[in-house]
C-alpha cells in the first residue's frame, strides 16, 4: 500500500485523470519550444531547401478513386474472431469490397498475420480497379513503404511455420490469399502502374529533419517541416522513397510454397526503386500532404494532373485527406462493430445447442468491455 508523505494529497478515484490534466501546461510548454524554434528557423530552412522548392504545376482534374482496409479482433477465452476488410471507393461511391473473417486460435504475431493479410487485400484490389478501368488516378492509403512492411511480416512468418513441413490449419484461407496474390503479379501491376500514388496520412519520416534540422530531430516530422517551409501553391521536387542507405527488406525469408518467388521479388523490390516523395502544400489552411508517386508521374505534365486531382478532392476542410479517401476509411472502420455481432450471434447460436457457461468459457467476453 502506497502511503504519501504529510505533504501529499491522499490517492483517490479522481488522482490519475487529475495527474493527466495536471500535465496540459507542460505539454502545450513543449509545443511552444517547438514552434518557436520552427518559427525562428524558418527562413533558413526555407533557404536551405530552396532548390527543392517549386511552384506546384497545374492540370486537367481525373476521376480519383481511393482503396483503403482495416482489421479487427474480438478476443475470447479460447479464440480470437478477426475481420480483415478492404474497400474502394471512386469519387463519393463504394465501387468494390472485400473482407475475410476468421475464428483464430490463440496465435504468437496475430496482428502481424492479420495486418499482412489485409495489406494484401487492398493491393489485390487496388490491381483489380486498375485492371478494370483505363482511366483515374488512385490512391493507396499509407505509404508504399509501410506497405512493405506489413506484407514482409506476414511473409517471414509464413515462411516460418511452412519450415514445420506441415501449415496449420487455420492458415489456408491466408494460404490461399498470398498465393493468389504473387501468381496474378497483383503488387508488380500496382507498382508498374502509371496511375497509382499513395498517401499517408500519418508519415513519420524525418529524413530531411536529421539532414536540415537536427536540433529538431525527434520532434517533428519532415511533413511538419516542410509544411513550415512550403508557401500556399509549392512542393518540394521529388526524392527517392528508398534511400541508398536503406536496404530492401523483402529478403527475410525463403519460402518454397511460392512458386518463383525469387524472380517476383526481384521485380517487386525494382518496382520500389522507381518510387518518390513529395510534399505538396495546396493552400494556407492546409499543411503539407506527403505524396508518393511512381517516376512516370514526376514530369511536370502528369504530375500537374496529379497534385490538381489530389487538391480537387480535399472538399471538406476539416477533413486532412481526399474525400474518397476519407470514404474508404469510414467505412472500413466499421468492421470492428460488425465483427462484435458476427462474435455475439456465434454465442448465441451455440449456446443452447452446448450450455450457456461453457459457451461462455470458450467464446468469452475476455475482458470487460
Amino acid at each position: 500500500m502506497h502511503v504519501p508523505p504529510d505533504n501529499e494529497p491522499p490517492l483517490n478515484t479522481a488522482a490519475l485523470p487529475a495527474a493527466v490534466l495536471s500535465a496540459i501546461a507542460a505539454c502545450a510548454e513543449a509545443c511552444r519550444t517547438t514552434l518557436m524554434r520552427l518559427e525562428g528557423d524558418r527562413e533558413r530552412l526555407r533557404a536551405a531547401l530552396a532548390r527543392r522548392i517549386h511552384p506546384a504545376p497545374d492540370g486537367p482534374i481525373r476521376r480519383l478513386c481511393a482503396v483503403d482496409g482495416a482489421h479487427a479482433t474480438v478476443p475470447a477465452a479460447g479464440a480470437t474472431f478477426a475481420a480483415m476488410a478492404a474497400v474502394a471507393v471512386e469519387d463519393a461511391e463504394l465501387t468494390d469490397q472485400d473482407v475475410l473473417v476468421q475464428l483464430m486460435p490463440p496465435v504468437e504475431e496475430l496482428e502481424t498475420i492479420i495486418g499482412g493479410a489485409r495489406t494484401v487485400m487492398e493491393l489485390r484490389l487496388l490491381a483489380e480497379r486498375i485492371r478494370s478501368t483505363s482511366t483515374g488516378l488512385f490512391v493507396l492509403d499509407g505509404s508504399f513503404y509501410s506497405t512493405l512492411l506489413e506484407v514482409n511480416r506476414l511473409l517471414v512468418r509464413y515462411a516460418h511455420d511452412s519450415r514445420a513441413g506441415r501449415m496449420a490449419g487455420w492458415w489456408q484461407p491466408f494460404s490461399d490469399l498470398l498465393e493468389a496474390f504473387f501468381a496474378a503479379e497483383d503488387w508488380r501491376l500496382v507498382l508498374a502502374s502509371r496511375r497509382v500514388i499513395a498517401h499517408p496520412k500519418q508519415a513519420t519520416a524525418a529524413d530531411d529533419v536529421a539532414q536540415l534540422a537536427l536540433h529538431l530531430s525527434g520532434t517533428v516530422t519532415d511533413r511538419t517541416l516542410w509544411s513550415t517551409v512550403l508557401e500556399p501553391g509549392e512542393y518540394s521536387l521529388p526524392a527517392p522513397l528508398i534511400r541508398r542507405d536503406r536496404p530492401h527488406l523483402l529478403t527475410g525469408y525463403r519460402s518454397p510454397r511460392l512458386a518463383d518467388f525469387a524472380e517476383r521479388r526481384a521485380a517487386i523490390e525494382q518496382g520500389y526503386g522507381q518510387l518518390y516523395v513529395i510534399y505538396y502544400r495546396p493552400d494556407a489552411a492546409a499543411p503539407a500532404y506527403r505524396i508518393e508517386l511512381p517516376a512516370a508521374l514526376i514530369a511536370r505534365e502528369p504530375l500537374g494532373a496529379v497534385l490538381a486531382t489530389f487538391r480537387a478532392a480535399l472538399r471538406v476542410g476539416a477533413l486532412q485527406e481526399p474525400l474518397p479517401q476519407f470514404l474508404a476509411d469510414a467505412i472500413c472502420r466499421q468492421a470492428g462493430r460488425a465483427l462484435e455481432a458476427t462474435a455475439e450471434g456465434a454465442r448465441i447460436a451455440l449456446q443452447n445447442e452446448f450450455g450457456l457457461q461453457l459457451v461462455q468459457r470458450y467464446l468469452g467476453p475476455y475482458r470487460t468491455r
